[in-house]
């Protein structure tokens, strides 16, 4: 037992004192100074720029990129020591510059980084390069998204209906409600790819590197969300195979999820004040679930001759009032949320999402009134007209609720009214929280050009902190720009602000911020920021909030 405890006290001796000299030993290089300096203003273009690091280095790229847009490959001196020097064009115009750098240090690890110069003055704003998104990113994004949703909504609701309804579905429902389920399943994957794509601005081949699946999987709630969904799904699947005892049970437990996924990512569910927006995208979501999800079960039971179709009728023409209730008064709640005033109805691209989208609905209900009011009490007696009338429109609004599923998806490229500023210079602002630590990140504009990175609300275990140290960085990597470096400095209470970046090109940038919580511990935080461009006319669009989970 004593050498026992001898072999514990010294292997935590090594892990506490030891650990740092061997990371120091073996940590990558660092940039230490650059000449001309980060964020210098100079009066005419330099022959060159130097970069010094703290231990040897060798260059891999360096790119140029000028105030309009226009990027040049940098040729370095040549050298693999400490110091790496790069011949820049001569007769730079006027205006911010940009250097990013790539080099490995003498670890193999390869690192990048960013430095901004400007000839004469600091441009006003970057010149954009094109659209982050192509077409077919878009499509694939909206696609997979609406294949998930028909997934949870049709399958997963459908076996939920049918577990507490006490209903074993024919076959051909049967194989039908499985083969829904299992194309939400492939489509969870695949809309994570997309999602990354999305983030890093890549195109389709994208789909190869790692780094866009990671992205699209933990860089933003839209990944959490997918793998609840996900999760909801399998839940479902198991409980549509299974016995009725564990069926009522993996049944709710399937819907609850699937609420879940849906309150934990998107405008409405981000939208202030979350304590009521965050519940009612849940409680809306589960009143969905429970009128579409039980369409297919409906449509099934109609066309029996076994004497359940009257009791099934009747029950569930009995509740699906207070569900149409719940929907209808969630909906509208969040509709006046997102809104903020009734003439971005009309104004804005989300408006017009939203006014097609209520126009589905209202034909939606109509057709449920007819059901419920002309043609129930006939099926329910067994007339067959009735019954005949009563699954073609069945029918009908299944065709009607895919509509709607698939005008939904806009939303996923329209940031709400209520995200509109009524300042000509937008912010983008998200949450992210890591490890017991949660901050705000504003990014002051989100606009091409100049910009502020300003970090507030730390919170280590829900309780308010002062950290020792916050770097941050900002990087896009899809087009091998930054990360650029600035260290945050404290201004207010608990408020901390980094300056001096410059952004040239619009889209998705990635953020890390790291925070140093002790002199062992350090947090880093990642997200991204959607930056736009400078419109003619002096607005600009602003990005949605983006809250990551």
């Amino acid at each position: 037992m004593k050498a026992a405890r001898r072999f514990f006290w010294a292997a935590v001796f090594c892990i506490l004192y030891l650990g740092p000299l061997a990371m120091a030993a073996f940590a990558h290089a660092s940039l230490t100074t650059s000449e001309p300096a980060d964020a210098a203003v100079l009066p005419e273009g330099p022959p060159a720029i130097t970069l010094q690091f703290s231990e040897p280095v060798t260059p891999l790229v360096a790119r140029l990129i000028h105030p309009n847009g226009k990027a040049d490959i940098l040729l370095d001196d040549g050298g693999k020591g400490t110091t790496v020097t790069y011949r820049l064009p001569t007769g730079l115009e006027h205006g911010t510059h940009i250097l990013s750098w790539r080099v490995t240090s003498s670890d193999g690890h390869p690192i990048g980084g960013g430095q901004i110069f400007s000839v004469g003055a600091p441009s006003a704003a970057g010149a954009s390069v094109g659209a982050q998104s192509d077409l077919p990113v878009l499509v694939g994004l909206w696609a997979e998204r609406l294949l998930l949703m028909l997934g949870l909504i049709f399958g997963a609701g459908s076996v939920t209906f049918s577990t507490f309804a006490r209903l074993n579905l024919r076959p051909a429902a049967h194989h039908t409600v499985s083969a829904l389920i299992a194309l939400g399943l492939l489509a969870s994957p695949a809309l994570i790819g997309f999602q990354g794509l999305d983030a890093l601005g890549e195109t389709f081949p994208g789909l190869a590197r790692s780094q866009v699946w990671s992205a699209g999987l933990w860089s933003t709630a839209y990944g959490h969300a997918t793998m609840l969904a996900a999760a909801a799904l399998l839940l479902a699947l198991i409980a549509h195979h299974s016995g009725a005892r564990t069926r009522q049970w993996l049944s709710t437990a399937a819907l609850l999820t699937a609420g879940a996924a849906f309150a934990s990512a998107g405008h409405a569910a981000t939208a202030q004040p979350r304590f009521l927006t965050t519940p009612a995208v849940f409680l809306h979501t589960l009143s969905v679930i429970a009128w579409i999800g039980a369409l297919i079960p409906l449509a099934d039971v109609i066309g029996r001759h076994d004497g359940t179709t009257g009791g099934t009728l009747r029950r569930f023409s009995s509740a699906i009032s207070a569900v149409v209730l719940a929907l209808v008064v969630t909906g509208l709640f969040l509709a006046m949320v997102q809104l903020n005033h009734i003439s971005a109805l009309w104004t804005t691209q989300y408006g017009l999402v939203l006014l097609t989208k209520l126009g589905l609905v209202a034909l939606l209900l109509l057709l449920a009134a007819v059901n419920r009011y002309r043609l129930t009490e006939g099926a329910i007696a067994g007339e067959t007209l009735s019954l005949r009338h009563l699954k073609r429109s069945i029918l009908a609004e299944m065709v009607i609720a895919i509509a709607i599923l698939a005008v939904l998806g806009l939303w996923r490229f329209t940031p709400p009214p209520r995200a509109i500023l009524d300042s000509t210079l937008p912010l983008a602002i998200i949450t992210a929280q890591k490890d017991g630590l949660s901050a705000r990140l504003t990014l002051r504009p989100a606009l091409v050009g100049p910009v502020t990175v300003e970090i507030d609300n730390l919170q280590l275990d829900g309780k308010t902190f002062e950290p020792m140290s916050i770097s941050l960085d900002l990087e896009k990597p899809a087009y091998g720009i930054g990360p650029f470096t600035h260290v945050a400095i404290k201004g207010g209470e608990g408020h901390y602000t980094a300056g001096g970046f410059f952004l040239p090109i619009d889209g998705f940038w990635i953020v890390r911020a790291t925070v140093l919580v002790s002199d062992f511990r350090s947090v880093i935080l990642t997200d991204i920021f959607d930056v736009r461009k400078l419109a003619a006319n002096g607005n600009s669009f602003p990005p949605s909030a983006v809250n990551s989970q």
